[in-house]
């Protein structure tokens, strides 16, 4: 199971080999973002692009997915399996679990779509950053805290980072497998953000944790796009998800229904939706070309929901337990 981090990446923890000392220099980033962006196919130009792909890699890492993360995403499947077996609107339930990207967790289970329903309204690919980068603010900031009268939950802490990071990395590495629509300039810009924010507030910030207890205390109570006119998108995502984690938190703090296991539990179970909903959203042609090469866990995803048949490319034929192929 593939893992990539925006925060490793902004925070050069795996710098390109025989490059990072040039990386570190102050300026270099811009100036081959700079050529990266630029329509001639010069010297400088083809280097930038390699260095972007070789930096890809070098941040990009590998885990093995836990018995108890298989056991979530089967689980979660089941029940939604059930949920609809022997109800005459059988393939509108399917359908709509298909649609589902957080949004029902949010709403069915969680009843939380008021406070957090924006950050799913959004394109999917901003859904996924503002997630993934809401999931390590989190994640870091509650090991950090002390406080013993919190119930932690470990298991769900580190399902969600797998899932986040997973699906960071189809996001940059595998972006022909995510819906259509998917922009990679978006990560690109985001992280450029990221990395001018920690420069600008402290130019010697060390580690993960630093990095977002940084974020964390950034004020969020107005908007960047009703601060300024002209603004990117990739600017919105970044403190966006500062005002996801600070929502996330003030449900914690406020709310005798909430704790810090809940707040996990559900961080889990949307992660695991979306992870689902890019499953059924990908091409058959994407998930065939990935089971050659051995299968993505998505394209395993993917059969797995054919298996209970909650899926667009599948149909189950009647009187038959199996699933067809259905190439459109």
């Amino acid at each position: 199971m593939a893992q990539y981090n925006l925060l490793g990446l902004c925070l050069k923890e795996k710098p390109i080999k025989y490059l990072g000392p040039l990386q570190r220099l102050p300026g270099v980033d811009g100036m081959l973002e700079e050529y990266r962006l630029r329509q001639d196919k010069g010297i400088l130009h083809r280097f930038s692009y390699y260095c972007e792909m070789l930096e890809g890699h070098s941040n990009k890492s590998y885990v093995t997915v836990s018995d108890d993360l298989k056991g979530l995403i089967f689980q979660y499947l089941k029940d939604k399996s059930n949920r609809a077996k022997g109800q005459s609107n059988a393939n509108a339930i399917y359908k709509q679990l298909c649609a589902s990207r957080g949004d029902l967790v949010l709403k069915e289970k969680y009843s939380c779509y008021t406070n957090l329903g924006w950050s799913m309204e959004e394109d999917f690919d901003q859904s996924i950053l503002l997630w993934h980068i809401n999931t390590d603010l989190l994640y870091y900031r509650d090991d950090q805290d002390q406080n013993s009268s919190s119930v932690r939950s470990p298991d769900c802490e580190a399902m969600s980072k797998l899932v986040s990071d997973y699906m960071l990395y189809l996001l940059v590495m595998r972006p022909f497998m995510l819906p259509d629509g998917i922009e990679k300039m978006r990560f690109q810009d985001s992280c450029a953000k990221a990395i001018q924010f920690l420069q600008d507030n402290n130019a010697n910030i060390k580690g993960r944790t630093n990095a977002c207890g940084k974020l964390l205390r950034v004020n969020t109570e107005v908007s960047p796009l009703e601060v300024k006119g002209d603004i990117s998108k990739s600017t919105s995502v970044l403190f966006d998800a500062v005002r996801l984690a600070k929502s996330l938190q003030s449900l914690e703090k406020d709310g005798e229904y909430w704790s810090n296991r809940k707040k996990w539990e559900m961080m889990c179970d949307v992660w695991v939706e979306m992870l689902c909903y890019a499953a059924s959203q990908c091409g058959w042609k994407e998930h065939v070309q990935q089971l050659r090469r051995g299968g993505e866990l998505l394209t395993h995803v993917w059969l797995l929901m054919a298996h209970f048949g909650i899926s667009e490319h599948f149909k189950i034929s009647q009187g038959h337990a199996r699933s067809t192929v259905v190439v459109a």
